[in-house]
């Protein structure tokens, strides 16, 4: 059994998560200045995500986040288990090897992606954050 029941317990958490990433002031502004659409489909549940850094974003926000597919369009594309992205962002693995190991897949502008992998490091603390909130302390990997 994975860190998450189902694809609605993985949604209200990334769901919260991303709107706090996309408003972030100090890393938002470096998302957007990518301007990146970048997908993420997970296993394990069943899940995915678009960050569009590419599209003018609501007041407040850098950019704009997606759950489900809705068939938008991306500029990257990275596949992997819900259970790695879980322990990716609160700093237990590493982006650079999980593509080099293949667990992660990507197709797309990666090196485009891989150049934000510095810029995001401070939302590994917010996503914790995020997960006491909601009440899953349970899911903290010491």
């Amino acid at each position: 059994m994975g860190y998450f029941k189902d694809s609605q317990q993985f949604y209200q958490i990334f769901g919260e998560f991303m709107k706090r990433v996309v408003s972030h002031p100090e890393v938002g502004p470096k998302l957007q200045k990518a301007k990146i659409k970048i997908r993420f489909n997970y296993t394990d549940p069943e899940a995915s995500i678009l960050l569009n850094f590419a599209d003018p974003a609501p007041p407040g926000q850098f950019g704009n986040y997606e759950l489900g597919d809705k068939g938008t369009p991306a500029d990257v594309t990275m596949t992997q288990s819900a259970d790695f992205t879980h322990r990716y962002w609160q700093g237990k693995e590493n982006a650079v090897t999980a593509l080099a190991t293949k667990k992660i897949k990507a197709s797309g502008a990666v090196q485009k992606a891989l150049g934000l992998v510095t810029a995001i490091r401070p939302t590994f603390a917010i996503y914790k954050q995020v997960l006491k909130e909601l009440g899953y302390e349970n899911l903290i990997v010491e």
